[in-house]
């Protein structure tokens, strides 16, 4: 049974006046007699006094049937107070019983007045204080759905409990609350010290059980435990008191990313010399060493023996166990004796070269003899977190690097093989310069193919997609592959059955197979064998491999497998770095397995390596299967024929284009081939230059020639600006490179075609001639 004072109907003569109705008939109770005694004062003085009497007679029986309904509501409430004292009074889970409307606690349970957490009166709102950042918008909504369902449930998973709370109503207007709070078994539990664990606010984590009073509410933060501040991140020597009266010596241990937690040894260890406090953290699941004045690791634990991997009689320099710090670690260590340092933490890696290791290393003077106390936590897989978002912030620096080498790079190609090739339309092969300019358009065509392999890394290069047949395209390769291996080395081809077609750019996978075959060449010094092979696989599930998530679907699989060296793993996480070689100094520019990854990234595709020292490696590359109807190929264009196509003529009207490119080499080039062809060229050398070129309402240009990337105005920016006024105009979009969203945006015009920089007199001639005669036809 619940105590009388959990029981409100038993609150005395005031407890009866607070009530409101009570109050209220009190009153009309006191008028009532007033008018009585005046009437009785009064009595033969007319008819008045007889009314006074009467009216005052009528009060008090009025009053007193409020008094007995009162007194009635009152002795329901205790009695049905008592049936819930006798129902859930010795129940495990706090109960607490609600009124509905003002949402106040009634009645609660032992176990929940135990706990401490609201007393009687109270909003029942209080008890959600913990787990709702609204606690009385919680508790209105577990009502209306305990009356409209018959009860309500809310549970929240906590960190070593669950919390959950269960509403029903419980007749006249009342709701039943009952919480449970199951602690999950925690092997912290059974360690053979104290420990608290928290958060960087002070909420509390968790607590070893011993640190709380049965009887107490359950603590939530530090200062439920601690009156004073905690001790200083890596010291161990303070005298901490519990809440329990108990003192104890702590240990604050903060490690990477983890929570902040405190040891607390046994209250003999806290009166006990701090020289012997040492022994007793030998149990500690921490590294812990101590190191002397000479720099020597003189007393470890287990936990530092295991890190570190030292023999048991081994009292090694600590000097020589780590690394990495920049200076030599000897002189860190007498900054801290000394006190110059501050900043008493550092990532150190273990010089072990067998093993990559990092821990972390906090030093604290220990002692009066120059001894300083080093507490290590395993920090390697927060070192290779940060190594892995550093590597990815700087491939995307190299590639935004590199996108934009590349850009320029082009702009002057595209001038260079340009004019080349107007000085070759006047210089036939018996001329004595013929071979001087091939030379000129040879290398300035080599250094478009570094370009490319540049804006392939970066992946940003100009795609030409097709359906492809990868029997027919290997077929195709297959007799430049042969003549790139060489003598030792045997290439086999092997097909897989009913494969499926794919779609990428044939010029750019035939790019990927020569890389790939030739590093697998370079892996066989001796010979052997390179195998190529195709597989169709299904995945209908999908695939997760090295951070990359295939959809569920048909893939093409090419595999290119030799029989060479292998890779170590620290080579093969490096694999496809930039500039990452395993060559000798000039026999690679690191650039062929980087400028792999970037076309089939772009592609679609995705490329995963396999490798096994002494064994060999394959490379699997999969592309997304494509219905068997073959898209049209695009036209080829031809990159070094010095020819021009012929002007246009039979009696086709003389068009005029409008030319916008910033670089003046690339514009004057192009003026003087669209001149050779017969049009009238304007010029300029902005998209603002362009617009006012048009301002004039008698220039109608039957052509616009934009190049996308420009200072200021872009192409597809000034083109939109005017396209309601040229509808129909054909556009030829240039660019250094396909930057999706710049390129992207020529698809929001009709008529508009894309050439990538450097391109020839001719395939530049040819594309222009095109769009205009696509016009006249038209017309």
């Amino acid at each position: 049974m619940a105590t009388s004072e959990t029981i409100p109907g038993r609150k005395g003569l005031w407890g009866v006046l607070a009530d409101r109705k009570a109050l209220l008939s009190a009153c009309f109770a006191a008028v009532g007699a007033g008018l009585v005694l005046v009437g009785m004062w009064s009595a033969g003085a007319g008819f008045w006094p007889i009314l006074s009497a009467v009216t005052g007679v009528s009060m008090m029986i009025s009053v007193s049937a409020i008094a007995g309904v009162c007194w009635l509501g009152q002795r329901r409430l205790r009695r049905d107070l008592a049936i819930f004292a006798a129902l859930h009074g010795d129940a495990d889970d706090s109960t607490f019983l609600v009124d509905g409307t003002t949402m106040r606690l009634l009645w609660q349970n032992r176990q929940a007045a135990m706990g401490g957490r609201v007393t009687l009166h109270e909003p029942a709102s209080l008890l959600l204080a913990d787990v709702s950042a609204d606690p009385a918008s919680l508790a209105m909504r577990l009502h209306e759905k305990a009356h409209a369902q018959g009860r309500a449930e809310h549970s929240v998973a906590l960190i070593g409990h669950d919390w959950r709370l269960r509403v029903r109503p419980a007749g006249h207007g009342r709701m039943l609350w009952q919480i449970s709070d199951t602690k999950h078994a925690d092997p912290r539990d059974a360690l053979p010290f104290q420990m608290l664990q928290t958060e960087e606010a002070g909420r509390i984590l968790y607590a070893s059980p011993s640190l709380m009073t049965p009887s107490a509410p359950v603590p939530r933060r530090v200062s439920d435990l601690f009156e004073q501040p905690l001790p200083e991140p890596g010291t161990i020597g303070t005298v901490v008191e519990c809440a329990t009266g108990q003192r104890h010596r702590g240990l604050r241990l903060v490690a990477p990313g983890g929570a902040d937690t405190l040891i607390l040894l046994d209250q003999d260890t806290a009166t006990a010399d701090p020289d012997d406090s040492f022994d007793a953290l030998k149990i500690l699941p921490v590294a812990i060493g101590l190191i002397d004045k000479n720099g020597f690791l003189t007393r470890v634990n287990e936990e530092t023996r295991r890190l570190l991997r030292l023999r048991h009689d081994a009292v090694p320099r600590f000097c020589d166990l780590l690394e990495g710090l920049g200076r030599p670690v000897g002189e860190w260590l007498s900054d801290i004796r000394s006190g110059r340092l501050a900043q008493a933490t550092e990532v150190l890696r273990a010089a072990n070269p067998s093993d990559d290791v990092f821990l972390q290393v906090s030093l604290r003077p220990y002692g009066t003899d120059g001894e300083l106390l080093a507490i290590m936590h395993d920090a390697t897989e927060f070192k290779a977190l940060e190594a892995k978002f550093t590597q990815s912030q700087k491939m995307q620096a190299i590639g935004q690097l590199a996108g934009g080498i590349a850009h320029d790079f082009n702009n002057l190609l595209t001038a260079i093989s340009g004019h080349c090739d107007l000085i070759l339309l006047r210089h036939d092969r018996s001329d004595i310069d013929y071979p001087d300019l091939m030379q000129i358009q040879q290398n300035t065509n080599r250094a478009a193919a570094l370009v490319r392999q540049l804006l392939a890394f970066s992946r940003k290069q100009t795609l030409q997609f097709e359906t492809l047949d990868l029997h027919d395209m290997l077929a195709d390769a297959i007799h430049l592959l042969n003549r790139l291996v060489g003598e030792r080395v045997t290439l086999t081809l092997r097909y897989g059955n009913d494969m499926p077609a794919i779609r990428s750019d044939k010029r750019q996978l035939e790019q990927v197979l020569m890389n790939l075959v030739v590093n697998a060449r370079d892996a066989m010094p001796i010979g052997g064998e390179v195998v190529i092979e195709t597989e169709h696989c299904a995945l209908p599930d999908g695939l997760k491999r090295d951070r990359a998530t295939l959809a569920p679907g048909d893939y093409a699989i090419i595999r290119v497998r030799d029989e060479g060296v292998g890779m170590a793993p620290a080579t093969l996480a490096k694999v496809f770095d930039p500039f990452f070689s395993t060559k000798r100094q000039g026999e690679g520019t690191g650039l062929g397995l980087s400028t792999v990854y970037g076309i089939v990234k772009q592609s679609g595709g995705f490329i995963f390596v396999d490798s096994v020292e002494g064994q060999g490696t394959t490379f699997s590359i999969y592309f997304a299967a494509q219905p068997a109807q073959a898209a049209p190929a695009p036209s080829a264009v031809t990159a070094q024929a010095p020819t021009v196509p012929k002007a246009i003529s039979g009696g086709v009207k003389r068009s005029t284009v409008l030319l916008v490119e910033d670089e003046a080499p690339v514009r004057s080039f192009a003026a003087r081939a669209l001149q050779l062809q017969g049009h009238d060229v304007l010029e300029a050398d902005s998209g603002e230059a362009a617009l006012e070129i048009l301002t004039d309402p008698d220039v109608r240009p039957d052509i616009f020639v934009t190049d996308v990337i420009m200072p200021g105005l872009d192409g597809p920016g000034w083109v939109a600006q005017v396209r309601d006024r040229f509808p129909d105009t054909p556009i030829v979009f240039m660019s250094g490179y396909a930057e999706d969203s710049r390129v992207a945006a020529q698809s929001r015009f009709g008529q508009a075609v894309f050439i990538g920089k450097p391109f020839s007199l001719s395939e530049f001639a040819r594309i222009v001639n095109e769009q205009v005669r696509a016009v006249t036809q038209a017309a």
